[in-house]
């Protein structure tokens, strides 16, 4: 190989491992765990509470202007906790904990379900983002457990149309 050849590869090299190190580098920008500040037992107190604000017609809606949009983008997420809840369109933990942009880390999955790609997420939220309270949010009636339970015909079930 001669001389022109190997400095090319090594270039190659050095781009790849800089591409691959870039989220390494630039995690502390996107997402850096420097916590909240507060306990889980101030973090449960504090879901309990804001979700009593909704339950009683008084949400403040915070952390919603563009001044948080830019905050969370510049200085990085901090959410006090992680929720894991149903995907249904019915459950928003962010406006039933009356909380805004960058409060909570919310994971959604049909079923309330926990697989491979739900625990990383969750392992994201706990461990890197260090939440201080992880919620299993669930509810009733459920429209996948409505369809287990009365076997609820899917989209590959039915003839084509046409």
């Amino acid at each position: 190989m001669d001389h022109q050849k190997l400095i090319e590869r090594k270039y190659l090299l050095s781009a790849f491992f800089i591409l691959l190190l870039l989220p390494v580098l630039l995690s502390p920008i996107v997402a850096s765990g420097d916590g909240t500040g507060i306990s889980p037992a101030e973090a449960q107190k504090k879901l309990k509470d804001c979700n009593s604000r909704y339950f009683q017609g008084n949400a403040q809606h915070p952390n919603l202007l563009s001044d948080r949009r830019y905050q969370t983008t510049t200085g990085g997420q901090h959410p006090f906790a992680t929720v894991i809840t149903c995907s249904d369109s019915r459950v928003m933990p962010e406006v039933a904990f009356d909380q805004g942009i960058g409060d909570v880390f919310v994971i959604r999955v049909a079923g309330n379900v926990v697989d491979v790609d739900e625990i990383g997420s969750i392992e994201y939220g706990v461990d890197h983002l260090e939440t201080q309270l992880f919620l299993v949010l669930g509810h009733r009636n459920w429209g996948s457990s409505h369809c287990r339970r009365y076997r609820c015909r899917t989209a590959w079930q039915y003839p084509a149309v046409g």
